[in-house]
């Protein structure tokens, strides 16, 4: 009985630490892209969003932080070796300063953008087959868009998971050695970043990594923005395959869905994916266009 009791206290004890880990990080960079959305707004969203948002965002930390605990191991367990294998270590473990940074660098943003390849298709199949449009359209019904209101279905990371992490595991094995954290930080910042409302240029660097406003077009109303822009770190992925449109100077669309409305409260956000859905963002457009036609 006591070691039962022992056990149950580790589980129970790992569980809470991994929740305010999950938690603190994007609270805090929450916080300092909330800093910049008032200090240099593109548009003002209402405190009502915000708070919300940090309601359904906590929801879905703890689903998550519980699914993907349990889910811990699942590769190790299959014992599936990938098929190629990217070995970083040279770099990230050379005396050298400048091939450290590297090193870094490579790990950072290679390994996202080739995962962002994998999230590119999930993408598109949330948005083209009605049951995963389900879930995913609570993240596009949101109206007040920001780096804090960017919350999606608590089921999101499981599918995830299934989608891109897995996939991603058997075919690339990346051998990084260490990789500073604040490397890791700014590169997991980006999901956040994306949806920001805050006048924050990029220059540039727009045609090599996502700014708000190229991921702005997405969330974007206007039916001739609907299905653009699916990747969510580097446009590559949109550009390669035909799905790219580079926003045009002060061109920031309203968002937002007109066939569901947004959440407001918990029970509504956790439950709207299991009642009457929105058409898929493709055929919505169909069908809109063929409104206006007749």
């Amino acid at each position: 009985m006591l070691a039962f009791l022992g056990d149950a206290y580790s589980l129970a004890y790992g569980l809470v630490n991994a929740l305010l880990i999950r938690l603190t990080y994007p609270a805090a960079t929450c916080v300092l892209f909330l800093a910049a959305e008032w200090a240099l707004p593109h548009d003002r969203n209402s405190l009502a969003s915000y708070r919300r948002a940090a309601v359904f965002w906590t929801a879905a930390i703890a689903f998550n932080t519980l699914v993907l605990k349990a889910l811990e191991g699942t590769m190790g367990a299959l014992q599936i070796p990938p098929l190629a294998v990217l070995d970083l270590r040279p770099l990230t473990e050379s005396p050298s300063l400048g091939l450290r940074l590297a090193g870094w660098l490579s790990a950072a943003i290679g390994i996202a953008i080739v995962g962002n390849f994998f999230y590119y298709w999930f993408h598109r199949a949330q948005h083209r087959f009605g049951w995963l449009w389900r879930f995913h359209s609570i993240h596009h019904s949101i109206t007040e868009l920001s780096a804090t209101a960017s919350y999606h279905h608590v089921t999101e990371d499981l599918f995830q998971y299934v989608a891109v992490t897995i996939p991603m595991a058997v075919l690339l094995g990346v051998q990084s050695g260490p990789v500073p954290w604040l490397v890791l930080v700014l590169a997991g910042a980006q999901a956040f970043y994306i949806h920001s409302s805050a006048k924050l240029d990029i220059g540039p660097l727009r045609y090599l990594l996502c700014d708000n406003r190229f991921h702005r077009i997405h969330h974007s109303r206007d039916a001739l923005h609907r299905d653009r822009n699916f990747g969510t770190v580097s446009p590559m992925w949109d550009v390669l395959f035909g799905t790219a449109w580079f926003p045009r100077r002060g061109e920031w669309p309203a968002v937002g869905l007109d066939e569901i409305g947004e959440p407001r409260t918990v029970w509504a956000y956790l439950l709207a994916p299991f009642r009457e859905p929105a058409a898929p963002s493709g055929q919505g457009v169909a069908n809109r266009r063929a409104r206006s036609v007749a």
